[in-house]
């Protein structure tokens, strides 16, 4: 730490107990009481020094009595920086160090001990050691900024916090620091996974030091920070770095209810992210709103991390999801009701883009904007299925909020809807009590005709789906037949092989070991109806009969679907 020495005496001053003598032949003629100490002195050395000091001795002197006595209770660094300005008025040799000068700066200021009082006064000296060395250094300047916690108001109106906070985000934009640092390690904030190791990368040399400062003068810092233009990313990690240092590591009380201080730093923390997309990760952001959820925070800060959240979701990943858990036990463990929101966010962003972009002249910009746009919504499709398929094994989802989770994305947003069918596969097989109705609404979510030809044969052996999902799946499965023998170009073909598909479900049915043949009563159904002579397409009586060898639906029922999914 760097030093200077002011004065050249020595042993003038002796302290007993909480009483500083000034040992001269002299007897002291004024006794000054701060706080706890006494401070027997003569009157001259302090009127030669200091004109406020003059004033208080003036007016506490008497023509009668030459002693005086007062007290002095408001000086800025208190008894410490009291005993420094009394030796300085003697000469007696003081110390000026990076820890003590801030607050004695302020005292000096505070007794008016400047140039024009008396030349070479501890203004002008306590500031240019402050100038020439603390501001220069980043350690020291650290410290220095330390120090004004105890004399804010002083140091505030004396710019000194501000002359240090900027001195630091200088030597921070530059990207150097004036002396040597360990490497630091970053292990990431408590309710995260997984985070970036910044230590190898040479930015975060600052990270570890702006840790020691309080929230207060850290919010400052950022500040300027922003003010000069930093990278919102490096901004974004060392904000978060502090997070994860100045976090509580106790659990919540006995009630379940966590500090006010946890809410409120982490409140704070939120407001001093960069605002640019893409400066914080979504693994932070999701985690931040995941601990926002679980502290109780207020709502301004749950809005501003899910919009956040929400602008970026098409980077996020199913486990990243997951960690948002709902503080109300009565709720599904995973908080679908804020993913929902989360959607919502996204697409409402995502729509008013799109009406920016519309806009534009540039026809070239407008394709690539709308390129990645739609990029983007099906990524968060993709996600909001695969999401669906991990929460529909909770027994606590309520059918409405798989609902509201499914249609929160348009179904023009989902080239295909394979994952959506395993979400309500899965939620229809860890929900068994569900009524028929019930199934019908969620399976409204499907599009079977974007359902790959795999899927469409796994539907028709669904026995949890509706019949009506199934008979569509049939149905488009044997369009899709049709197209693909039509592509050959060859129309008897084509004939020959859907004839052969119904000749082979016939065959279907009599082999015992493949199928469960049909009921003696739907045989029955089934000889009278084929004796009407009903017409009906070559597809629709291969669907009849494959549905028949699975023991599903009379014929008379099948084809009543039939006709109601052709209109």
């Amino acid at each position: 730490m760097t030093t200077v020495v002011l004065g050249s005496k020595t042993g003038i001053f002796r302290l007993n107990k909480t009483t500083w003598r000034c040992m001269t032949e002299l007897e002291s003629d004024v006794l000054i009481e701060v706080e706890d100490f006494s401070f027997f002195l003569h009157k001259f050395p302090l009127i030669n020094a200091s004109p406020v000091l003059q004033k208080i001795i003036s007016k506490f002197s008497s023509d009668e009595d030459r002693d005086c006595a007062f007290a002095l209770d408001d000086i800025p660094g208190g008894v410490h920086s009291f005993e420094l300005i009394a030796k300085f008025c003697y000469g007696e040799k003081i110390e000026l160090t990076t820890s003590n000068v801030v607050p004695l700066i302020c005292a000096a200021n505070y007794f008016d001990m400047n140039e024009d009082y008396l030349k070479g006064n501890l203004i002008f000296q306590t500031e240019t050691f402050f100038s020439n060395e603390v501001l220069s250094n980043w350690k020291e300047c650290i410290v220095a900024l330390l120090s004004c916690e105890h004399v804010l108001h002083y140091a505030e109106e004396l710019d000194i916090a501000s002359s240090c906070l900027n001195s630091l985000s200088s030597k921070v934009a530059d990207g150097k620091a004036s002396y040597l640092r360990n490497e630091i390690s970053w292990n990431g904030i408590a309710c995260m996974k997984e985070t970036k190791n910044l230590s190898g990368s040479g930015l975060d040399w600052w990270h570890d030091d702006i840790c020691s400062l309080n929230l207060y003068f850290f919010k400052r810092f950022i500040e300027v920070l922003n003010a000069k233009g930093h990278d919102p990313a490096d901004i974004s990690n060392a904000v978060i770095y502090y997070a994860r240092n100045h976090r509580s590591k106790e659990n919540p009380n006995s009630t379940g209810n966590w500090s006010v201080d946890e809410r409120i730093l982490l409140e704070e923390i939120v407001e001093l992210l960069p605002v640019q997309k893409g400066a914080t990760s979504i693994k932070v952001l999701l985690s931040m709103l995941s601990a926002s959820i679980m502290l109780n925070t207020n709502e301004t800060c749950i809005e501003t991390l899910e919009k956040r959240v929400g602008s970026q979701l098409h980077e996020a990943t199913v486990e990243d999801l997951l960690v948002l858990n709902s503080r109300d036990a009565d709720k599904a463990v995973r908080n679908v009701d804020c993913v929902e929101r989360l959607i919502k966010q996204f697409m409402e962003q995502n729509l008013h883009i799109n009406e920016i972009t519309c806009n534009s002249p540039n026809e070239e910009r407008l394709m690539e904007a709308d390129s990645l746009q739609r990029g983007r919504i099906g990524a968060v499709a993709k996600l909001v299925d695969k999401y669906l398929a991990k929460v529909a094994q909770d027994e606590n989802l309520m059918l409405q909020q798989f609902l509201a989770l499914g249609s929160a994305i348009p179904t023009s947003a989902r080239p295909s809807n394979d994952d959506l069918y395993h979400a309500i596969s899965t939620y229809l097989e860890y929900h068994p009590k569900l009524s028929d109705e019930q199934k019908e609404k969620l399976c409204q979510l499907i599009d079977v005709q974007k359902l790959s030809r795999d899927l469409c044969r796994d539907v028709a052996q669904n026995e949890n789906l509706p019949i009506r999902v199934i008979v569509k799946a049939l149905f488009c499965e044997m369009l899709d037949l049709k197209r693909t023998l039509a592509s050959s170009g060859d129309e008897n073909n084509t004939g020959t092989e859907v004839g052969n598909a119904t000749e082979n479900s016939d065959n279907l049915a009599d082999e015992k070991d493949v199928v469960v043949a049909p009921s003696s009563g739907l045989q029955k159904e089934h000889k009278n109806s084929e004796a009407k002579k009903t017409k009906t397409s070559l597809g629709e009586k291969v669907m009849c009969r494959f549905l028949m060898t699975r023991n599903i639906w009379s014929v008379r029922k099948v084809k009543a679907l039939l006709a109601q999914t052709r209109h």
